[in-house]
């Protein structure tokens, strides 16, 4: 193994254990127009792209949610906070 395979193990192992425990607050809305958010997680640097989780998009009452973090999966929600909490992987308390 060299010193950049320990490096992307290392990095796979954060990304994973940050994607079971993300909470409201680690997650932001970066507004990309009217009625659509990319969501990311705040505590990976911008530039990074595991910090994208996904895309919301408004269409009429309803909020269409594209997860991109693994597997790809579509959701409607009926609000945008009910949208964003999709994201949510810990129990609140």
């Amino acid at each position: 193994m060299t010193m950049l395979d320990a490096w992307a193990s290392h990095d796979e192992e954060r990304y994973t254990l940050m994607a079971q425990n993300r909470e409201r607050g680690d997650i932001a809305l970066d507004r990309l127009a009217e009625g659509e958010w990319r969501v990311t997680d705040r505590r990976l640097d911008e530039h990074d792209a595991p910090s994208v989780l996904g895309v919301i998009e408004q269409a009429g009452d309803e909020y269409t949610v594209l997860d991109l973090n693994g597997q790809v999966t579509q959701w409607t929600a009926q609000s945008l906070e009910e949208a964003v909490s999709l994201f949510v992987t810990t129990e609140q308390s």
